[in-house]
């Protein structure tokens, strides 16, 4: 078998003290299996849909007291500041209770909320976005729209993310809590979910921060000149 070639992603050194998250979840929550077979497979129905927001609606009474900090924040502000992002508009999707909103309407002109749990929105802490309760596999978005893409502890549907961001926007891509994060995809799987869905060659920056790692992509040179030449015809 041929050896395939590195994955386009440059690692950058950590950040601020690292540390391990205390709270191992591990490659064994059903979350990871979900996580790969969504990014990987296209696995999502009805149902699948339907269960995970039972999931989180549950979750949302509780989740900005059990998961908001300070240092939860450092791997996006790492990623945003590192990884050079830049644009006017922002749709964030797995919002949550819109813990790193605030963040992002400091540093972007517009910025949009997208969950898919009603009662996530219902607890957001941040009236500094309008908030969209939508399924992310399904994006009430034209094309092109995001100059950014922020997904954190966020399952990953490639073709949404090809069709929703600008030709040369950026996705970026946070783990909370690295490997130990429910709903995680190392860098190079992000990549190469991309590519096996038909959204081209990607690459960019990737580090951690605190105990959280992150990575930046943009599509590739000739990508972006192959959209901008499409556009044009």
């Amino acid at each position: 078998m041929a050896s395939l070639p590195p994955v386009p992603v440059i690692h950058l050194d950590p950040v601020h003290p690292l540390r391990v998250s205390e709270r191992y979840s591990g490659a064994d929550h059903p979350m990871r299996e979900v996580t790969r077979a969504v990014a990987f497979e296209g696995a999502w129905d009805t149902a699948r849909s339907r269960d995970v927001r039972g999931i989180f609606d549950g979750l949302a009474p509780d989740w900005t007291e059990t998961r908001y900090s300070p240092e939860r924040l450092l791997p996006l502000i790492d990623a945003l500041d590192r990884g050079g992002v830049d644009g006017r508009t922002v749709i964030e999707l797995g919002a949550g209770t819109c813990l790193m909103s605030a963040e992002l309407s400091s540093r972007f002109d517009r910025v949009v909320a997208v969950d898919l749990s009603l009662e996530m929105l219902r607890n957001a802490v941040t009236a500094d976005a309008p908030l969209v309760n939508a399924d992310a596999a399904l994006l009430p978005f034209p094309a092109g729209t995001a100059d950014v893409l922020v997904l954190m502890n966020m399952l990953l549907f490639p073709a949404e993310v090809d069709r929703c961001l600008a030709r040369q926007g950026a996705l970026v891509w946070v783990s909370s809590r690295a490997e130990d994060t429910p709903i995680h995809l190392a860098a190079g799987d992000v990549v190469t979910a991309l590519a096996a869905a038909g959204a081209g060659d990607w690459g960019g920056t990737a580090s951690r921060a605190g105990e959280g790692s992150w990575c930046v992509l943009r599509r590739s040179r000739t990508d972006t000149e192959t959209g901008r030449q499409a556009g044009n015809g």
